[in-house]
């Protein structure tokens, strides 16, 4: 598309004149040198203008394709939320216009709201589409779109594929027809969600959590800028728990997120303010969540220090408990293929399921539609390495509000033991061996960057190795081809959808490569059985990425 069209059109787009003109002309390149698309984890990208930047036009243009896929529909409904981030109410606002102007009715959050909550109210209000507006724990210059099924699930691909169809279809985005937003309101076509909705969802979790057992333990709380504050705060207070304290300037909405680097749990650095505050007071156990609060970060003080878990370890603890507490059918734990062997070990000892799906939680939300179908079956967890859980599934996304009510109430009981989670974990270990992780996340941005990453993943795709740093592989599966190959030579079908992920098995763990699809990142993820997991892993990670 045309720079001066964009350049010409800029009054309109939410990005101001001043802030374009300020870029580099190596930024503003980029914006033009690409097109945003709607992936399978929705759209996520940079604010600004351009094809290749997020902003009214092209937040239009998904409303529209949108739109356009509930033309069949009689009364069509759609449930929108939005977080803290900037223009997240603005491009919500904006979503709402386009959709009323084309006959859908719209359910909107009148102030920020998590995603777990956006999930709920898409299966309460039995709509048919719901949409979050997040880029998650991404850097403020983000923002993103994720789009939800009836069941309260991110799409899953063939749905996914459909509605990026309808949204390419939109061309000239320059012009698309909307309702002002405050006409929309005044005609009924677009309401807020009511109160007693939230209320729901909240009933719903202290439901199966009625109370957190008394004891000392102390707690910090971040929402990083957030949205899990009222929320969460208010559900402790509910919950009879009282000894938890806020760190106050992490606590308030901002999308710049000042006070970090990232705005992700999954940093230890993300934690320097809670870290600071406790060990003022001593406190147990410091616990954040991102900026949708779909995910969770937790540290632990054990033996006068901070340990931080990470998100396999927190998986586990939580996959430990919940096998304790069941009682009655067949329970099923999902995970993501790239998610630590151990929990299937675990399940496995007590007579459970582990189902394993590709990465990314609508697969978890799908498998759980599934189950329901099922009655000797009982979903109690589903987790990914990447900090997402779920325990109940009224939700059908990674929840952390759930999530911090549950592990204050485990470390809770702990503490009047004398215990911590660090404490379990190792008990964990002791019965099912020491399976350790770590991850890597490396960024190449641009179009050499997208390049490399490329031919990093053909590399490995076509010359799969027989060894790796003293390691034999023993299989590698490569999920684009859906094929399993082992080191006789044979191979098999792998029964899952189409992923660029490739993994390498060794006898004691493995090795796995997955591309980002919303940001310009690959991940290499190691699990292994090891005494020294940082240098086993940080000599395998230099022999792939500084060579």
């Amino acid at each position: 598309m045309d720079r001066k069209q964009w350049e010409d059109n800029i009054e309109g787009s939410f990005i101001t004149a001043e802030a374009y003109g300020a870029l580099s002309d190596e930024e503003k390149e980029d914006a033009y040198s690409d097109m945003l698309s709607f992936g399978t984890a929705g759209i996520r990208g940079k604010l600004g203008l351009g094809p290749n930047r997020l902003n009214r036009y092209n937040v239009e243009k998904v409303a529209l394709g949108l739109a356009r896929g509930l033309e069949q529909k009689t009364k069509p409904l759609v449930v929108i939320g939005y977080d803290t981030r900037h223009f997240s109410r603005e491009f919500a606002e904006t979503m709402t216009s386009v959709l009323v102007h084309n006959n859908v009715e719209v359910r909107l959050s009148e102030q920020y709201i998590s995603t777990p909550e956006l999930s709920f109210h898409v299966r309460e209000h039995g709509a048919d589409f719901g949409v979050m507006i997040t880029a998650s724990h991404n850097p403020p210059e983000y923002n993103g779109i994720k789009v939800y099924g009836p069941d309260g699930a991110q799409l899953i691909d063939e749905p996914a594929a459909e509605l990026s169809r309808k949204i390419n279809a939109v061309e000239d985005i320059f012009n698309i027809d909307s309702t002002p937003f405050d006409r929309a309101l005044e005609s009924g076509e677009a309401k807020y969600i009511e109160h007693d909705m939230e209320e729901k969802y909240r009933d719903n979790i202290t439901s199966f959590i009625p109370k957190i057992p008394s004891s000392n333990l102390e707690v910090i709380f971040s929402s990083l800028h957030g949205t899990s504050v009222p929320i969460v705060p208010e559900m402790l207070d509910t919950l009879g728990f009282s000894n938890y304290t806020l760190v106050r300037e992490q606590c308030q909405p901002d999308g710049d997120f000042p006070t970090v680097k990232s705005p992700n749990p999954e940093s230890v650095e993300a934690f320097e303010e809670a870290r600071k505050l406790g060990t003022k007071t001593e406190a147990d156990v410091l616990i954040a969540t991102d900026p949708d609060a779909d995910r969770i970060g937790l540290q632990v003080l054990h033996e006068g220090k901070y340990i931080h878990l990470n998100g396999n370890q927190l998986g586990i603890l939580l996959l430990d408990h919940r096998l304790k507490m069941h009682k009655g059918s067949t329970p099923v734990v999902i995970k993501s293929i790239v998610t630590s062997d151990l929990g299937r070990k675990i399940v496995e000892d007590k007579g459970g399921k582990m189902i394993e799906v590709l990465t990314g939680f609508k697969y978890i939300g799908e498998q759980i539609k599934l189950l329901e179908e099922h009655d000797s079956h009982q979903f109690i967890l589903g987790y990914e390495e990447s900090y997402g859980y779920l325990l109940e599934p009224f939700v059908r996304d990674k929840d952390a509000i759930q999530i911090v009510p549950y592990i204050i109430s485990m470390a809770s009981e702990l503490k009047n033991d004398d215990m911590t989670l660090v404490d379990a974990l190792e008990s964990i270990y002791e019965r099912y061996g020491r399976r350790m992780e770590i991850l890597f996340s490396h960024t190449f941005e641009g179009a050499s960057g997208k390049k490399k990453i490329e031919e990093i993943m053909t590399q490995f795709r076509n010359n799969a190795p027989d060894e790796i740093k003293g390691r034999k592989v023993v299989m590698t599966e490569d999920f684009e081809r859906q094929e399993r190959t082992y080191n006789d030579g044979t191979s098999e079908a792998i029964d899952l959808p189409v992923a660029n992920v490739i993994k390498i098995h060794f006898e004691d763990g493995w090795i796995a490569l997955r591309p980002s699809g919303t940001e310009p990142k690959i991940k290499l993820y190691v699990s292994l059985e090891s005494d020294d997991i940082e240098a086993e892993s940080k000599a395998i990670n230099a022999m792939i990425f500084e060579n």
